[in-house]
């Protein structure tokens, strides 16, 4: 008792965030379930949700360039190639372009279905994809994208549904967008700055225990 205590005291704003996570998506898909959500609301929830699935991945525990350098990479120098600190920076701005023009025409459906489609799958590709590749149970972006990403995307197709039938030309042209953006917002930027010697090196949280000479997480997410 005394030790989960002292665990609860040194995470207690963490247990609070994911909490809060937790009851948001809920509320939101109870909300939605008989009565379809304002889709430019929505959107509205999906960017946020966006910057804080970011904040998760590369701040608190912020881990993912590390993990995603070693273990999708097998990098030897996973500090800073192929993924560092500039070409992050610039791929993640590049989000803005995926979840800002939903809010700008949300009756629009091939605008706002990519950004729902990409925050279901964040959610497949950290909670099962990345964890089973890199044999750990958690990988940075699984809380935001299963507790807000999820219910917020399955909103708002259940709104555009209600506003009218969603056409395989809508889903066509929302596969175009997403290859797109992953080839110019995604792609692009981190293979234009992809360079052994490059002088932007993730952080040592960024890094997490996925450096060059440490040891991986093994199977039950701890290190050997």
């Amino acid at each position: 008792m005394s030790s989960l205590m002292d665990r609860y005291r040194k995470n207690w704003p963490r247990v609070g965030a994911v909490a809060a996570m937790a009851l948001g998506g809920a509320s939101v898909l109870g909300f939605t379930r008989k009565r379809p959500g304002d889709v430019r609301a929505l959107a509205v929830m999906n960017s946020m949700t966006m910057s804080a699935h970011q904040y998760e991945e590369y701040v608190d525990p912020g881990y993912f360039p590390g993990m995603t350098n070693r273990v999708l990479f097998h990098s030897d120098q996973p500090r800073n190639w192929p993924l560092n600190a500039q070409g992050l920076m610039c791929a993640n701005w590049g989000f803005s372009a995926l979840y800002v023009p939903p809010i700008l025409f949300p009756k629009v459906r091939w605008l706002v279905l990519p950004g729902a489609v990409l925050g279901i799958f964040q959610a497949v590709a950290h909670g099962v994809l990345m964890p089973r590749a890199a044999h750990t149970k958690y990988s940075p972006g699984l809380l935001t994208s299963a507790l807000l990403h999820v219910p917020i995307g399955i909103a708002e197709i259940r709104a555009l549904r209600a506003q009218g039938r969603i056409t395989r030309g809508d889903w066509l042209k929302s596969l175009g967008v997403l290859v797109g953006f992953f080839a110019v917002g995604v792609i692009l930027p981190n293979a234009a700055f992809a360079r052994r010697d490059s002088p932007y090196p993730v952080s040592d949280r960024q890094l997490g225990a996925f450096g060059a000479g440490r040891p991986r997480p093994s199977r039950r997410g701890r290190r050997r």
